[in-house]
This record gives C-alpha cells, structure tokens and sequence, in this order.
C-alpha cells in the first residue's frame, strides 16, 4: 500500500513561490491567481513595481492614522497635565517666573508623544493583524 498517493489525494495547496524576470511578467501572474480566486497573497521585487499592490488586493491599514492620534493625545495629555500640576493644583512662584511657563513644558510633552506613539503603533499594528 503506497501511503504517499492516499495522502496526495486530501493534500491541499496551502502556498507557491514562483520567480519572474521583468514586472509585466510578476504583473500577469498576480492578475491570473486573483481572477483565479486567490485573495491571500503577498509578492516581494526587489524594487517598486507600480500597479502590483492594487492587483493582488492589498487593502490600506490604518497603522499610521492610529499613530497619529496617539501622538496628538499625548501631547494633549502630557501639556494638560503639566498645566494642571504647575498653574492649578500646586502652583509655586519659583524664580519670579510665571506658573505657565511654556517652554518648561517642551521635553516632558515631546516625552509624551513618544511614548503614547510608540504604544499605540505596537497595539494598533496587533489588533490589525488579528492577533
């Protein structure tokens, strides 16, 4: 009893590689595997081929807008915050300075949207993935 032909029989195509010479030819083979029904399928050149991510159905991922408006809420939340200990909850005259001095702001606010940037890609890139 021959087990490779029983188990060819149930195997199922689960990927493929292939490799082509100019754009046009990667450009075809990506139109025929999507008319062909393929829709989970990924393709790396070496260089930028134009029309090539359209064609295998790469949809847009919102990684970078979530970005941003994690790095907007921290330099709210991290200005807001500042504000509030120095002018509002434990106001001090130091150095005849005035309680919103500004510039003081600056590095614990950059801090800021480095951090909530930085977590909010790492989260927003897993939920995006399905993980």
């Amino acid at each position: 009893m021959n087990h490779d032909v029983e188990l060819q029989e149930f195997a199922a195509v689960h990927g493929a590689m292939a490799e082509f010479n100019t754009p046009e030819e990667i450009l075809a083979a990506a139109e025929r595997a999507y008319a062909a029904g393929y829709r989970q399928m990924d393709a790396y050149t070496p260089f930028s081929v134009e029309g090539l991510a359209e064609t295998i159905g790469f949809k847009k991922n919102y990684v970078a807008l979530a970005v941003l408006i994690g790095g907007i809420c921290g330099v709210t939340g991290g200005y807001s915050l500042l504000y509030w200990i120095t002018v509002i909850a434990y106001p001090h005259n130091v150095g005849a300075r005035p309680l919103h001095s500004w510039p003081s702001y600056i590095p614990i606010t950059f801090e800021c949207m480095i951090l909530l940037s930085a977590l909010t890609a790492l989260v927003s890139m897993l939920a995006m993935n399905g993980l």
